[in-house]
């Protein structure tokens, strides 16, 4: 029974020493990259961020993960950009960004998954903010057309899939809003 607890004694170092060039590295990253994340969001916090600077941060932060990492964090760390890319009123850039985004994300995660429906429901955003950027700058309606009838598609597909009380919810929110923006 000593030599089975000497031996188990003896082993530990080795244990440690593999779990320290191993597991251990990607975990430091991990720990890194939190602290990373936190800086980024006290950025977004400020009273008027640099988006731009941002976006270059989330750029840092998807070279620093390990190259195992999981599909649902770089799916995370995107959807914050296209966010950031929004903001900065680079409609096209971001609309372009989560449609590919969303297709990878239901590929990956299933359409019902939590970061499904947040990629959805952010372009949609895009495609609402496309809708009004392109009526208040005096497009002609068959420009920005397909983008509102892109953003009731999004929507009601998210209605749809959230609850079945919803949907007639968010008819009469999509109604009352296109009312408010063909009366401008």
């Amino acid at each position: 029974m000593r030599k089975f607890f000497t031996l188990l004694w003896l082993l530990c170092p080795v244990a440690a020493l593999y779990y320290h060039f191993n597991e251990g590295q990607d975990q430091l990253i991990r720990v890194k990259a939190r602290k990373h994340v936190e800086a980024i969001r006290q950025m977004e916090a400020a009273k008027e961020p640099d988006y731009a600077l941002i976006i270059e941060e989330y750029d840092k932060l998807s070279g620093e993960l390990p190259a195992d990492e999981q599909p649902l964090v770089r799916h995370q760390i995107r959807l914050a950009k296209a966010k950031a890319r929004l903001e900065m009123l680079d409609v096209v850039g971001a609309t372009d960004e989560l449609t590919l985004l969303l297709r990878e994300s239901a590929q990956t995660h299933g359409e019902d998954a939590a970061i499904t429906r947040a990629i959805r429901e952010t372009l949609g955003k895009a495609h609402y903010y496309a809708t009004y950027l392109l009526k208040t700058n005096g497009a002609a309606e068959s420009e920005w057309r397909p983008f509102a009838e892109r953003t009731r598609q999004i929507f009601r597909f998210l209605a749809e899939h959230q609850e079945p009380g919803a949907l007639e919810k968010y008819e009469e929110r999509v109604a009352a809003e296109f009312e408010k923006t063909l009366s401008k």
